[in-house]
């Protein structure tokens, strides 16, 4: 047998019985619900003539984990901490999740929340305790309009729903504010509300009651700061681990065309070091980290995490065995970026889910490998290095050449996330463009010593471009 819930949007009152019950019987803290009411409102008035008219609706839609067919979250868990039940339903192994919450973003309806007190996700169970013991889910006992039940799929009491069995219909087809593009067929009955069929802008009135939590952690606002500039703690550890990793990245690809210099290869095992340390804090059960390569059959985040792994298992041969060559160490590099770029390539981030995420990736990359290669190569040239001059005016122009496509990409960009951030970001790409290309033509120790705050200058902005990044994934539930 499978399980489904059922909902009768038509004659719910919105109490949010089923949500409280939810939360009280699962001892959920503040900030962390399970089960969400959405209230969902639209229309306006019109004057026609000496009377006035109006199009006013609202309805209420109660909704939690969906034990889907398809269970995106399970598909993307890097710890394969996912148990589906022979019933369908799905649960996490609390002993094996590492609560980073890569699950939470891929699941189309947000499902899994991060736990503060307990470090790791949770999420709706179908209180299979109590459908063991032969009782209802807390929620459905709860409900006083008994609009909220629960099913078996295959059940003739589905009847009056057989249309709106969600799991059946296409995403297309799914009121709102279910998401459209969901492939995972949820286990889900809808009797609709009236307003649910009418082609007005619908919108959910309690966005801030019922809102995934932002971050795992605390928020840290500075005051008095530019367009509000939050600092994330968890996406500032994903900021440093991705900006960090693709720069060894981008150096390990430029190590191919000069002689390594004393302080190359450990450079960039130090950047992998830190980015590495970085990535870390961004779990909430840290002691489980060792468990991330469980799921490398489905999960792109246990692939990345293993090609993070190879990178330093090459950059480590290099150290050791000079003579192998630095190919392995340029194509383990390239692997990493790329494995980085597929995590964020999902459905239910739809400003991830585009080539501009790959291409902005293996950007960073190059600008930030070129620009700490350039460095080095400055410090040589005022080592006295011979035949050195020739080739830090080449990559002074290249930085350039680089910074123009991540330049094109900031003034395309479809959505305006943080405009302003967004705006001092491209200044700063054309000032980081601009240094690179006079290089060539000033005197070499003018040029030596700029290339320290054009490396600067491209570290803040990439810096910046990430944060954006971050900030443009908006949960659809």
């Amino acid at each position: 047998m499978t399980y489904a819930f059922t909902f009768d949007a038509s004659a719910c009152s919105g109490c949010k019985a089923c949500q409280i019950a939810c939360k009280d019987k699962n001892n959920l803290p503040t900030g962390v619900l399970w089960r969400r009411v959405y209230e969902v409102s639209g229309g306006s008035w019109q004057r026609q003539g000496e009377a006035w008219t109006t199009d006013v609706f609202a309805y209420n839609l109660s909704i939690a984990c969906n034990h889907c067919v398809h269970p995106k979250c399970a598909g993307v868990c890097p710890t394969d901490a996912y148990v589906v039940r022979e019933d369908g339903i799905v649960y996490i192994d609390e002993s094996k999740c590492v609560g980073c919450a890569y699950c939470s973003w891929a699941c189309p309806y947000s499902a899994p929340r991060y736990n503060p007190e307990l470090h790791h996700m949770t999420k709706c169970d179908f209180c299979f305790d109590n459908i063991d013991a032969g009782l209802p889910p807390a929620c459905v006992a709860a409900c006083p309009m008994r609009v909220l039940d629960f099913v078996e799929v295959t059940s003739d009491e589905l009847g009056e729903m057989s249309g709106k069995r969600l799991w059946e219909t296409p995403g297309r087809e799914h009121p709102f504010p279910l998401p459209t593009f969901s492939r995972t067929q949820p286990h889900l009955a809808i009797k609709p509300h009236v307003a649910m069929m009418n082609r007005l802008e619908k919108v959910i009135s309690n966005w801030e009651e019922i809102k995934p939590q932002r971050t795992q952690r605390a928020l840290r606002k500075t005051k008095k700061s530019l367009a509000s500039f939050a600092v994330n703690l968890d996406e500032l550890s994903l900021i440093i681990f991705t900006l960090l990793a693709q720069m060894a990245a981008g150096m390990a690809v430029f190590s191919l065309f000069f002689p390594l210099s004393t302080f190359y290869l450990p450079s960039i095992g130090f950047l992998l070091g830190v980015a590495g340390l970085a990535s870390i804090f961004h779990l909430g059960t840290p002691l489980n980290a060792w468990r991330t390569l469980n799921h490398l059959k489905k999960s792109w985040l246990s692939r990345e995490i293993l090609m993070f792994g190879l990178f330093g298992a090459s950059w480590l041969a290099c150290l050791v065995l000079p003579g192998m060559g630095k190919l392995p160490l340029t194509l383990s590099g390239l692997g990493l970026v790329y494995s980085m770029a597929q995590v964020y390539r999902f459905k239910a981030a739809p400003a991830w889910n585009t080539w501009r995420t790959p291409a902005a990736f293996f950007l960073s990359a190059l600008v930030l490998g070129r620009g700490l290669t350039a460095a080095f190569v400055a410090r040589d040239v005022l080592n006295h290095a011979a035949g050195q001059a020739t080739s830090f005016a080449w990559m002074g122009l290249s930085l350039a050449v680089l910074l123009g496509p991540e330049l094109g990409m900031t003034l395309t960009a479809g959505e305006k996330i943080h405009s302003t951030v967004a705006r001092l970001r491209g200044v700063l790409i054309g000032l980081g463009m601009l240094g690179g290309a006079i290089i060539p033509v000033v005197p070499l120790n003018i040029g030596v010593w700029s290339i320290f705050p054009i490396f600067l200058l491209v570290l803040i902005e990439e810096t910046t471009g990430r944060w954006l990044f971050y900030e443009a994934r908006t949960p659809i539930l």
